[in-house]
């Protein structure tokens, strides 16, 4: 039989690609690494929660502000304002409380003359709980009763 220069059997040539043992090892090596940054995930799905709600309780203090703003300079509608408990609001995330705090000195009349400017605070919490999500302090201008 001559010699063709290939070899006699073609089970004998070497077979290229990926066997078992590589594909599960290389399967362990993928799964430690997902162990491995399944904490770091966890983490950031909490820490984007806490911030899509103190978010939400940024925006109420806005919309109080912004409401506040749109009663004008009268004392007496800022104070009227002031002296009501806002609504809660509910989201998918939980219901927040927003809060106001106008100080205004004791005895402090609302007739003409006036002219004061006063602190005003606005802060929200979660229903149940005194911790503070969002807040502001801002100065309003009153000038008229």
């Amino acid at each position: 039989m001559p010699h063709t220069g290939r070899p006699p059997h073609p089970e004998a040539e070497d077979e290229s690609g990926f066997g078992l043992i590589e594909i599960v090892i290389s399967m362990f090596l993928i799964a430690v690494l997902a162990i491995a940054f399944l904490p770091v995930l966890a983490q950031a799905a909490q820490i984007a929660a806490v911030n899509a709600v103190r978010a939400s309780a940024t925006q109420i203090v806005v919309q109080q502000l912004e409401q506040v703003g749109a009663l004008g300079s009268s004392c007496s509608a800022v104070k009227a304002f002031a002296a009501t408990v806002p609504v809660p609001v509910a989201d998918a995330r939980g219901t927040l409380q927003p809060y106001l705090a106008l100080t205004v000195p004791a005895g402090d009349v609302c007739v003409e003359p006036y002219l004061r400017v006063v602190p005003l605070r606005v802060w929200v919490t979660r229903v149940g709980s005194s911790a503070e999500l969002a807040s502001a302090n801002t100065l309003i201008l009153l000038d008229a009763p």
